[in-house]
């Protein structure tokens, strides 16, 4: 079916209702009225944190800035800039030239709509300042292709950014290798989420200044974490100071979601989870909204959608919170919490949203952190079982507790055990676990059952793989553990049920991308992981951070010392196999290949022997794992499939310069278009460069 053509009075309408961009139409080229100043006359002025577009759609994109008076005096007036567009990078011609303001109360950012566009187009762009100061890069966007178009679609995806844990040179050799390929470059760059991360002063490759408010207090020492809108303002000005991302958001549009650390490390909904009790923060919830509205270019409010799709994005708006603990609210029958405070931060902003590109892709993305119910495991409880929040919980206690009133059958059990004793069942008269709440769910169904594109590409900030531990293996009285309930193997419920649904409507080719996990890896999304037989219904592509910290970097700073029992099943004598003076990733081949495997070789050093080991029931799904990893993916999606490129680069510890990160290895996959009655299929990559642990 084609999309409908919003009425374009009715669209602007919309966008000067909110009041929160600037609306404008590009016309006929013309001739610039207004050149930037020379460089020495550019004193007043500037822009430190450059410039950025977003949400291409065929006629229309959003541009960016945010300037600063260098003079005191002047820094909390209004400052008017001019805005131009024009289909070449010198400028010769415009399209659109026209003044707009940076308003002190959204902290001098600009957010602007500019329609009128011609479809699959490259646009270039810049604001200038009074005194004819511009930001360093000029701008480069483009338009999406128009819906009817046969069109091969490029994009990169990304994640995680922490900027006190390493350098953005994944970034730099996205911008080298795109430079490098002409016009087979991409076409905008999804970012899963994480661009900022809420916290300062941990140790890492960098430092961050403390924030304006002082912090809240974290559980991870001397790092404090942001608590008002100047501390959300100053980390995203932080973040924008290291030139790679800048000039990244400079050449490309990004599309973007947020994850946790836009506001707090595992949250749900407006709860922090510093402490194993939790608390509801909705003033800081409604800072981390209105500062990412402003600093994230996106299309919200006037999104279009699949046809016969209510859009639900819309701009922030303004509300009036208190610090009410909500922990204990009453909850609807979606688990969300039904206390105005909470309710009036979360609804301020609304971000899940779907666009179109050409006749192959449908981009739907979701929102999978404000609407989620609590971890099924209580964090108070896992604490008690393992003294961890999230991770390493046992697989058959999330899957009871995340049922929660509908736990066998219907009637979920009244205690819990807890060692040698018993504990009350909080979850029993709660309803199941949902990571995108009812609404949303409603939505993102109804734009996979209405999009007619060939591929539905499904954003979707953490993982839908499940990656477990078969503990078992190796102590009969162990359970399968969950590496982390904090995704959604910990709302295996909510899963089963969505990939049924598709299943059951024959909603085909989707492919999911998605974020988090600092690790690379991909398989394929089985309708119920427990089953005999499981079926797969989808497939995943998931990608490590662009600098945060791997996770096999995280667990060998726990599990590396000798007395550790959990050492051979994450780190590697490197000697051993071939990488003298180094550790191998023992953990890629725990979650590929088992626990019994990488005993198996922690003992004999015999790589053949560990894999004649393989447990066949552990994590069948998986196709390729890389737990040691910085690095970005790149995806072509056209008629005959889908090609995905999962890159890593060397780790972020290190600034690499305007070379960029080094390229370690990329894997190559290819997903083929499948029909109503079949099922996925990936295959084992083929990989270019030092091949990961075990597969070296």
């Amino acid at each position: 079916m084609s999309r409908p053509d919003l009425n374009r009075r009715s669209f602007l309408d919309l966008m000067l209702a909110s009041g929160a961009m600037a609306a404008l139409t590009a016309g006929l080229p013309l001739l610039p009225g207004i050149r930037p100043a020379a460089a020495a006359d550019s004193n007043r002025f500037h822009f430190p944190q450059g410039l950025a577009s977003g949400d291409p759609m065929p006629d229309r994109v959003v541009l960016w800035t945010r300037v600063e008076a260098r003079d005191t005096a002047a820094a909390g007036q209004p400052v008017t800039l001019t805005v131009q567009m024009s289909d070449t990078a010198e400028f010769r011609t415009v399209v659109l030239e026209k003044t707009v303001t940076a308003r002190p109360e959204h902290d001098h950012t600009v957010r602007v709509l500019v329609d009128g566009l011609k479809p699959d187009r490259t646009y270039h762009y810049r604001f200038i300042a009074p005194d004819g100061a511009v930001p360093e890069f000029i701008g480069r966007t483009r338009t999406a292709p128009a819906p009817d178009a046969d069109r091969t679609v490029r994009l990169a995806f990304v994640s995680c950014q922490n900027f006190e844990d390493g350098f953005y040179g994944a970034y730099r050799t996205l911008l080298n290798q795109d430079k490098a390929a002409g016009d087979a470059g991409i076409d905008f760059v999804l970012h899963l989420g994480d661009q900022i991360y809420e916290t300062v002063g941990d140790s890492g490759a960098r430092t961050i200044p403390p924030l304006p408010s002082g912090g809240g207090e974290t559980k991870w020492g001397a790092a404090r974490n942001a608590l008002t809108l100047a501390d959300f303002r100053y980390l995203y000005r932080t973040y924008l100071s290291d030139p790679d991302y800048r000039e990244a958001r400079a050449r490309f549009p990004f599309i973007s979601i947020w994850d946790d650390h836009e506001f707090v490390n595992d949250y749900w909904q407006t709860v922090i989870t510093y402490t194993p009790a939790g608390q509801s923060a909705p003033s800081a919830k409604l800072a981390s909204n209105q500062a990412w509205f402003e600093y994230i270019p996106a299309l919200l409010t006037g999104t279009v959608g699949v046809r016969g799709v209510a859009p639900a994005a819309k701009d922030f708006q303004p509300a009036s919170v208190s610090d009410v603990d909500g922990r204990n609210a009453p909850v609807d029958d979606n688990n969300l919490l039904q206390e105005p405070n909470s309710l009036a931060a979360i609804n301020s902003l609304t971000i899940y949203r779907s666009l179109r590109f050409g006749r192959h892709v449908e981009l739907v993305l979701t929102d999978t952190r404000s609407y989620r119910s609590d971890h099924a495991v209580p964090d108070e409880l896992a604490m008690a079982i393992t003294g961890q929040a999230t991770y390493m919980l046992p697989l058959s206690l999330v899957r009871l507790m995340d049922a929660g009133r509908t736990a066998n059958g219907g009637n979920p059990p009244a205690m819990l055990p807890l060692g040698d004793k018993q504990v009350p069942n909080p979850r029993k008269d709660r309803p199941a676990g949902t990571l995108l709440g009812g609404p949303q769910k409603d939505w993102l169904k109804r734009t996979l059952a209405g999009s007619d594109a060939t591929w539905k590409i499904l954003a979707s900030s953490v993982p839908f793989l499940p990656m477990r531990i078969d503990m078992a293996e190796i102590n009969p009285k162990a359970e399968t553990l969950v590496l982390t309930a904090d995704a959604w193997d910990g709302y295996p419920t909510e899963r089963q049920e969505l990939m049924g649904w598709l299943r059951r409507q024959g909603i085909t080719n989707v492919v999911a991308l998605t974020g988090d996990h600092h690790q690379t890896f991909a398989g394929l999304i089985y309708e119920d992981y427990e089953a005999a037989k499981p079926v797969p219904v989808s497939v995943e592509f998931s990608i490590t951070g662009i600098a945060s910290t791997p996770v096999f970097t995280a667990f060998a700073a726990v599990a590396s010392k000798d007395d550790n029992p959990l050492k051979p099943l994450v780190v590697g004598d490197g000697a051993r196999f071939g990488r003298p003076g180094d550790v191998v990733e023992a953990l890629n081949l725990t979650l590929r290949h088992g626990t019994k495997a990488a005993i198996t070789a922690a003992k004999t050093g015999d790589l053949k022997a560990a894999l004649a080991a393989s447990n066949p029931r552990q994590n069948p799904h998986l196709r390729y794992v890389d737990t040691r990893s910085n690095g970005f993916g790149l995806v072509t999606v056209g008629a005959k499939g889908v090609h995905t490129a999962l890159v890593t680069t060397a780790l972020a510890t290190s600034h690499y310069g305007e070379a960029g990160a080094p390229v370690l290895r990329t894997a190559h996959f290819t997903v083929k278009p499948w029909s109503k009655g079949q099922s996925p299929a990936l295959d084992a990559p083929v990989v270019d460069g030092q091949r990961p642990f075990p597969m070296a």
